[in-house]
């Protein structure tokens, strides 16, 4: 075959039909791949921008959490959050708030508290699961939401920084509050703000209103009765009072108070409630 030939065959095979369509798909292909590429750069670049701005949202989050919490450290807020909002919904309120330091406060009253709210209170990291776990079996056999299984370092977290609304995000502020607390306040400073901010009363806050308010006295004073009484009303400061010995709601409180403070034998309970098996003995009235 002559070379004239060939290229009058070649030149006749790229002037076909089939080679026009593979270069038409060609180009169409190299055209996709292209935008893809295109594409892909703008969301790599849109997704680094999204990826910054929630970055930095939730750092601005957590460092507001820890912020609340670190300011918790020597600082006494005047209210709380729960007490704001109870001005707010009632604006002529007289709140009844006085602050005293941890051992300006009955030992007896210490114990009772964490006997009635959280037994395990020193030795859980600011939540405890077999507390949650018993709360939510409790709340199915009764078929209502009555228990939350809640610790006193989640109650302070509700109490100082949260509302009162029912979410997810609430729940979780609350986690990250009590274990912010825990790891930046210690069990006694959280101790010290429960019992000073913990509502005794309609408009009562803090043991030493409470113990002003029922025995006329201050709160290094309680008896281990009194005490006791006091730490009953807790899961129900609204509807009643520490003296009320009609109420069968405050005697059981107060049998599963005196129980958990001295239990009668070795048990699980025992061993967590240990510290709160060393002699009480009441506080002495702290120096002018």
């Amino acid at each position: 075959m002559s070379w004239q030939k060939i290229k009058s065959v070649w030149h006749s095979f790229r002037n076909s039909l089939f080679v026009k369509i593979c270069s038409y798909i060609y180009r169409f292909i190299n055209f996709l791949l292209r935008v893809a590429i295109l594409l892909l750069i703008f969301y790599s670049a849109a997704f680094t921008i999204a990826a910054s701005i929630a970055l930095y949202k939730g750092f601005v989050y957590v460092y507001d959490l820890y912020d609340s919490v670190e300011n918790l450290k020597d600082t006494q807020p005047e209210m709380s959050k729960y007490m704001e909002a109870l001005k707010d919904s009632n604006p002529a309120a007289e709140i009844k708030h006085t602050f005293v330091p941890l051992d300006s406060i009955s030992s007896y009253l210490q114990k009772a508290v964490i006997a009635s709210e959280d037994a395990g209170f020193y030795f859980h990291p600011g939540f405890d699961v077999y507390a949650i776990a018993e709360a939510l079996n409790a709340n199915r056999i009764s078929g209502k939401t009555k228990f939350g299984g809640s610790t006193i370092t989640q109650q302070l977290a509700k109490n100082m920084f949260l509302s009162g609304e029912r979410s997810w995000e609430r729940k979780f502020k609350e986690l990250a509050y009590a274990l912010l607390m825990e790891h930046e306040l210690g069990k006694d400073r959280i101790l010290e703000l429960y019992l000073n901010y913990a509502q005794w009363g309609k408009n009562i806050f803090g043991c030493q209103e409470a113990c002003r308010a029922y025995y006329k006295k201050d709160c290094y004073k309680l008896s281990i009765d009194q005490a006791i009484n006091l730490a009953a009303m807790l899961a129900s400061p609204s509807k009643h009072h520490p003296n009320m010995r009609e109420s069968q709601f405050m005697a059981k409180r107060r049998a599963v108070i005196y129980q958990n403070m001295f239990p009668k034998k070795d048990s699980v309970l025992v061993d967590s409630l240990r510290q709160l098996m060393a002699p009480t003995s009441p506080v002495e009235k702290p120096a002018k």
